[in-house]
């Protein structure tokens, strides 16, 4: 009886090791072995006993989400309570620092702002170039974990919304989400924070299949995309399926093709495009 009550507090005694570790940064399972191993006379630590112990923090409502193949926390259920003022507050702090210390102080506030929002029981990111990384890994493990965000608005607007992912377009960064029954593309230029939601979603919306005909010297020397398929290929013609690509961004490579592109499906999309036709053609006076 004895040893095993010994070889239960010792158990509880590793996972206080690990989260401790994991409080201290984002690691890869193998960085946590590393410095978890450092301090113990004889290795102990490995793949098989830290995915327990992890996973032991997450049943007692510690939030590990593992994104890029690192660990993290990004919140803890007994953690700081953050209200809206404190949030404020936090933000107006960051502003008076950056305006009016060193940029070696600005780094260090944001090193507690980081840690801040590992304590805390509200998974909160400011969106900054040197907090970005944690910001996609907050966003993309609210996709993974199909969890509601708030996109906090630098106009102070709150978006209550359905992440989809990150997306890269012309040099620049967007959240793509699902809010008021629509896909939004929002620019992370006009985002000062996230907040990641307990309520659940369940997707019940459509991803759909864009079908559309390229014609000409176009249809020989075209690429398909890492999400397109070949439908079928005539001897001027060839018909691509393209699926997951955001509508904007699809729009706007398929409008430079001109007459040489035609969208088949979905007919709402084809609609859709049809309108963004006319209304060119009556800008420069041409309908």
């Amino acid at each position: 009886m004895i040893k095993e009550s010994l070889k239960k507090n010792l158990s509880s005694i590793q996972v206080l090791k690990t989260l401790q570790v994991l409080l201290q940064g984002n690691y890869t399972m193998q960085e946590l072995i590393n410095k978890l191993n450092t301090n113990e006379e004889t290795p102990i630590f490995n793949n098989s006993v830290i995915s327990k112990y992890i996973n032991t923090c997450r049943y007692c409502g510690i939030d590990i989400p593992k994104i890029h193949n690192k660990y993290f926390v990004a919140s803890m259920p007994f953690g700081l309570e953050l209200t809206n003022t404190d949030i404020t507050l936090l933000e107006n702090l960051q502003n008076a620092v950056k305006e009016n210390m060193t940029s070696r102080a600005l780094k260090v506030f944001d090193s507690f702002v980081e840690k801040l929002n590992r304590y805390s029981n509200k998974k909160i990111a400011r969106v900054e170039k040197n907090s970005y990384k944690l910001t996609s890994e907050l966003f993309e493990g609210a996709v993974t974990d199909k969890r509601k965000i708030n996109l906090m608005l630098k106009n102070k607007q709150i978006l209550e919304c359905i992440p989809l992912k990150m997306v890269e377009n012309k040099g620049k960064t967007f959240f793509n989400i699902y809010y008021n029954n629509k896909e939004r593309m929002v620019d992370s230029s006009r985002v000062s924070g996230i907040e990641i939601l307990t309520q659940k979603f369940i997707q019940n919306f459509k991803d759909p299949s864009v079908i559309f005909v390229l014609k000409g010297d176009l249809a020989k020397r075209y690429t398909l995309r890492e999400n397109e398929q070949l439908l079928e290929q005539k001897t001027d013609t060839i018909t691509i399926s393209n699926r997951g690509e955001n509508k904007d961004i699809l729009f706007s490579r398929l409008l430079r093709y001109d007459d040489k592109c035609e969208i088949i499906n979905p007919k709402i999309y084809r609609d859709e495009m049809i309108q963004i036709l006319n209304e060119t053609l009556q800008n420069y006076g041409e309908v």
